[in-house]
């Protein structure tokens, strides 16, 4: 997988930073919770995550760690995502990182990944926010002759501002899960998955929401190329803001693969939802697509579409059904690497109960730039970033993101 770009110094270190530090978080805090599986284990799309286990950390023993320490600035144009009386802001953030994996050269059945990262964050203008954020992540996978299964979990720590819950905010998230696939026949396999994910503030008056998450559905080879099959998924959302969410979702499943060039997942079918709070049911769509098209050996074309459903964290008796879609380039330099792209997200407020205030929906439009390349013998990594967004619905605001930094990998 990605035979000709893994063989390369400089995404050898990027790959390794991104499965020990994981990529900047781009989605807003609240929406990260109903990622029922954050590391991307068991993904028919490769995930960051698999691409730096393919990658391979160097070593010659059976286990090797990998670990460096990161630097970086980030400018805010409105800090507190204000309409009006917007405040900037610059932060600092000294990250060192450590990750370990059983497998450094591929290939095992079984293989166990660790990693663990502390961040402390200062801010120059708001002292008072100063903080250091834990995140840890590990993962258990075993490929036997027809049956695959993996254990994850994954605890984060977060601070900055978030979108749903209207400024800024501090909190965690923990994510955990087990998922399996078994090949029944030549051609016919069966998958099912369990996680739970939970959010938690510790700033502000906004309530985190739990969310239960189960899955079960097989896939045919039509082709040698596409499989196509079914699922039902269920899942339980509760929030103090909610009360209970039930969800049943039948999913028409498409994969498709050709060589190592283009990979695409594809889910899309009803859900059907009842509401503690309110005694209602409801009918929507659910919905899910992850494609990679290698163009050449220096053009990456990602795409990603999501529907996720979470408890306002702010809004009593609100529930927030969001839409989000992103499309991005990728491009290898001689000396480097540049990505970009746009994403967008329509998050509709559902009420559900009593409300204190009314809302509106909201859409979201951010564009990102994105450059990095690694220095000194390939064991420094200099990383830098713009991204502008705008935001418009209940609240009408515009920002500005920019970030620099540098990882030194040890």
């Amino acid at each position: 997988m990605f035979s000709f770009l893994k063989n390369t110094p400089w995404f050898r270190i990027l790959a390794g930073l991104a499965c020990a530090c994981g990529t900047a978080a781009a989605r807003d805090f609240a929406l990260q919770v109903a990622d029922p599986n954050p590391l991307g284990i068991g993904n028919f799309v490769p995930s960051d995550l698999d691409l730096a286990t393919d990658a391979g950390v160097e070593g010659g023993m059976k286990g090797a760690f990998l670990y460096g320490v990161g630097l970086q600035t980030d400018y805010d144009s409105n800090f507190f995502l204000s309409e009006d009386d917007e405040e900037d802001e610059v932060s600092f953030l000294f990250q060192p990182w450590l990750s370990y994996t059983t497998d450094p050269e591929g290939g095992a059945s079984f293989v166990l990944n660790a990693n663990y990262q502390p961040t402390y964050n200062a801010f120059l203008n708001n002292s008072d926010f100063n903080e250091l954020d834990h995140s840890a992540d590990v993962s258990l996978s075993w490929i036997g002759g027809r049956t695959e299964a993996s254990v994850f979990a994954s605890y984060r720590e977060l601070s900055g501002t978030d979108r749903l819950s209207g400024g800024f905010t501090s909190g965690s998230l923990f994510s955990g899960g087990v998922r399996a696939s078994r090949q029944i026949a030549p051609r016919t396999s069966l998958n099912g998955g369990l996680s739970y994910s939970q959010s938690d503030y510790s700033s502000g008056n906004s309530q985190g929401t739990n969310i239960f998450t189960g899955s079960f559905g097989g896939l045919w080879s039509a082709t040698e190329r596409t499989d196509i099959g079914s699922s039902i998924r269920y899942s339980q959302t509760e929030s103090d803001n909610t009360g209970t969410r039930d969800a049943w979702a039948l999913l028409a499943e498409l994969r498709y693969r050709a060589g190592e060039r283009v990979w695409l997942s594809a889910s899309l079918g009803p859900e059907f939802t009842s509401d503690s709070e309110s005694g209602g049911n409801d009918v929507g769509v659910r919905a899910a697509l992850d494609a990679r098209y290698i163009i050449n050996e220096r053009w990456t074309w990602v795409n990603s579409l999501g529907t996720d459903t979470v408890a306002s964290p702010s809004d009593t008796g609100y529930l927030v059904n969001n839409v989000g879609f992103s499309t991005g380039l990728q491009h290898q330099l001689l000396r480097g690497s540049i990505n970009g792209g746009v994403m967008f997200d329509y998050s509709d407020y559902q009420q559900v109960g009593d409300v204190l205030t009314e809302r509106e929906n909201e859409e979201n439009l951010s564009l990102y730039l994105g450059y990095s390349r690694n220095l000194f013998a390939e064991r420094v990594s200099f990383n830098s970033s713009v991204r502008y967004r705008v935001n418009n619905g209940d609240r009408d605001w515009s920002q500005w993101l920019v970030s620099m930094g540098l990882s030194v990998t040890f």
